[in-house]
């Protein structure tokens, strides 16, 4: 029981950054409306640039140079837009610049991040409906978590921190007669937590800049009659809640690596609805309750009793799940909504036409694909085949029956590991395999179809909470599933196999005795063609599938809900089932995605399917359309690893992985604010039919108009 008190107290350390990061999201959502799950990021850009300045002395500005240094644009000499910015000279490892100083620029970085936020992002989308403010805040969250893999290098640091906030100070021994340890930062994380806890609520409580906001958060135009304007009040409070993740990364970089701090955004969110998204004072308490509850759990599974198939590592990072179910489920149709002036316009989702011969044509491109281009191409084109099939999966869920849903990738991970857990059979598959999995042994088929009803079991229990909750809760519901998923399901070795926690081995896949896997034998790359088939089929077949459904009753009936549930409802449509089936058939695609890339690849990792994976499909299927199975197929060309990418990479020789995100989080917000999230598909689609129309027009229509309007003018 001591152990567990202890380990219930040192989770104040964890606790004081979910307590942070929760009182910025309720800064922001207060200021604006807008959950912000780019928050966490900010705190880790901000870390990473207090890493930087304390070891090199240069300052990274938070955008990359369009430019690029090569191919024929060199002999352009055009000047390139600074990135970065030398602010100490020649220091050295030893020889640490002013502490003061630094942390003051870095609260400066975190400031301005804020101001780009309200100027370039959330202000353009104070119109938009839901969906497009939480692709908005996805697109902060992925072109910053890029933007420190472009300008930082993205890998793992470690700092010592500062002061009190350092890892080696001696630590509190025997606290309370309880005996153990507990690292003597915590108890400066829950100092710092608490004070700015009691400055904002201060602020807010008794300043007339408190007041404006609280009035503005109730009613805009209301605000605005009163002499407050809304936007300028916005902006001050993107900027203070910047600011207060700015801190919290700076105080926190001893604790973890700062790429981890922005995935603490999720602790940060359980923390922001525990405070009903009002409440400092709430969030605060929240924040360091999780913690507590966090670290406590992990100490329960170091218990003889404790069963192995539950990880410490993942129960840890369940727990921001478990309380965001808890206080969405008991509290979710009392959680506020801004009184905001426009809430915009869903994208349209116009039914596809003229299915089987856009199929016919796609397959007859892809094959000319295949067969002309081989090697590295034919590996391309699979990665492209493999994300245009999940993305049919965004477009069911997100696109047709708009749930805000950010864990299908994390769904398609599951159903590869199940796959290979139900395939292997204690069998070494290739002597280049690092381990051996035993599992069922289960034959090709039989476990393909296996998978998906593990995963569409998974995907109908985080949809769940859908029935209750819509919209950006249930986005915060699915972002901390992802977490939960990687750590409790993917990580773990005796319900995974041992290949879970390094390079998991994938099966030789057999469809009617033909081998269908990507790994060619006879060149040792992922380049074999029947594969290369097999994916065709299989992303021909998806496409028409969903485009009749689409054009069927139940898309007609997704569509009503995408509407209006209530509406839909009264029309006699069962939500609740319509919602379900929604979630069952979308991660039905994902998990057949899932396993395509596992017959893809002679092995998985779990990193493979993490957050920043998934937010980046999502980002390029909601850039090329998400309402239309074309957009899905423009979004798999686009993203990294695609067609489109990888043949500009052979004229301007090798473009970043973590550059093309961040163009893909650039594109996801301006076509939130341009197309309405109808993406490049419609848009393309609209061009042609408007020429088209313009083409067959008879000579005489115009004058014939021209004379009508006159006649009306007389």
């Amino acid at each position: 029981m001591d152990a567990l008190l202890i380990a219930l107290i040192a989770g104040i350390g964890a606790g004081a950054l979910y307590a942070m990061l929760g009182s910025g999201i309720v800064i922001a959502f207060r200021g604006s409306g807008v959950i912000n799950f780019g928050h966490g990021a900010v705190a880790g850009y901000t870390a990473y640039t207090f890493d930087e300045l304390r070891e090199s002395g240069s300052l990274y500005l938070p955008w990359f140079d369009p430019i690029p240094e090569f191919g024929f644009l060199k002999t352009l000499k055009l000047s390139n837009i600074p990135v970065r910015i030398d602010i100490f000279d020649n220091v050295a490892f030893d020889n640490k610049p002013n502490l003061a100083l630094t942390i003051f620029i870095c609260l400066l970085m975190s400031a301005f991040l804020g101001l780009l936020m309200h100027f370039l992002v959330f202000r353009p989308l104070r119109n938009s409906p839901i969906l497009g403010k939480v692709i908005g805040s996805i697109g902060v969250f992925l072109y910053l978590s890029s933007m420190i893999v472009v300008n930082f290098g993205g890998q793992n640091r470690g700092d010592e921190g500062f002061s009190g906030f350092n890892n080696t100070a001696e630590p509190v021994r025997n606290f309370l007669g309880l005996g153990g340890t507990i690292p003597r930062s915590n108890f400066y994380l829950f100092g710092a937590a608490i004070v700015m806890a009691i400055i904002i609520w201060g602020l807010y409580r008794f300043t007339k800049f408190g007041i404006a906001t609280r009035a503005a958060e109730e009613n805009e135009k209301g605000a605005a009659l009163l002499g407050y304007s809304p936007q300028f009040l916005a902006g001050a409070n993107w900027v203070l809640a910047s600011i207060t993740a700015g801190v919290a990364g700076i105080l926190f970089i001893h604790k973890t690596q700062p790429a981890q701090i922005a995935l603490f955004v999720v602790g940060g969110l359980g923390a922001a609805l525990f405070g009903n998204l009002t409440s400092i004072p709430g969030a605060t308490l929240g924040g360091l309750f999780l913690g507590m509850i966090a670290s406590g759990g992990v100490e329960l599974t170091t218990n003889d009793w404790w069963p192995s198939i539950l990880p410490g590592e993942g129960v840890r990072n369940f727990m921001p799940l478990l309380l965001i179910i808890v206080v969405l489920y008991l509290r979710g149709d009392k959680l506020p909504i801004r009184g905001s002036i426009s809430i915009g316009r869903q994208p349209r989702a116009p039914s596809t036409n003229n299915v089987a011969i856009g199929a016919i044509g796609a397959v007859g491109i892809a094959l000319l694909l295949s067969n002309i281009f081989v090697s590295k191409w034919e590996s391309v084109l699979s990665t492209t085949l493999i994300a245009i099939v999940f993305m049919y999966s965004l477009t069911v869920l997100v696109g047709f029956l708009g749930q805000i849903s950010l864990v299908q990738w994390s769904i398609s991970g599951l159903a590869a590991y199940a796959m290979i857990r139900l395939m292997a059979d204690g069998t070494k598959i290739r002597d280049t395999d690092f381990v051996t999995n035993t599992g069922w042994g289960w034959p090709t088929i039989l476990a393909f179809f296996g998978a998906i009803v593990v995963a569409v079991i998974c995907g109908l229990l985080i949809g769940l909470p859908a029935l209750r909750i819509r919209g950006v809760q249930l986005a915060v519901v699915t972002i901390a599933a992802v977490i939960a998923i990687e750590n409790l399901l993917l990580r773990n070795p005796p319900l995974m196999g041992d290949g879970s926690v390094s390079v998991n081995p994938t099966p030789k896949p057999s469809w009617f005795g033909q081998y269908v896997g990507g790994f060619n034998p006879v060149t040792a790359r992922n380049d074999y063609w029947k594969f290369s088939l097999f994916l065709i089929i299989t992303a021909a077949l998806l496409g028409i599938a969903v485009a009749n459904l689409r054009r069927g009753q139940i898309g007609r009936r997704f569509l009503a809900i995408r509407a209006n549930e209530r509406a839909a409802s009264a029309a006699g449509i069962n939500v609740a089932n319509m919602k379900l089936l929604g979630f069952g058939i979308s991660s039905g695609i994902a998990a057949i995605a899932g396993c395509l890339l596992a017959y893809k690849l002679p092995g998985l990792q779990e990193t493979q399917f993490e957050v920043f994976g998934g937010l980046a499909l999502l980002a390029f299927v909601y850039l090329g359309g998400i309402t239309t199975i074309w957009g899905a197929i423009v979004g798999g060309c686009l993203m990294a690893g695609g067609l489109l990418p990888e043949f500009l990479g052979v004229h301007f020789e090798s473009i970043d992985k973590g550059l093309i995100n961040a163009v893909g989080a650039i594109g996801l917000i301006v076509n939130a604010k341009i197309t309405n999230g109808e993406g490049v598909a419609l848009l393309q689609t609209d061009l042609v039919k408007n020429t088209l129309t313009a083409l067959r027009r008879p000579p005489d229509d115009e004058a014939t108009n021209t004379s009508n309007d006159e006649e009306a003018v007389v």
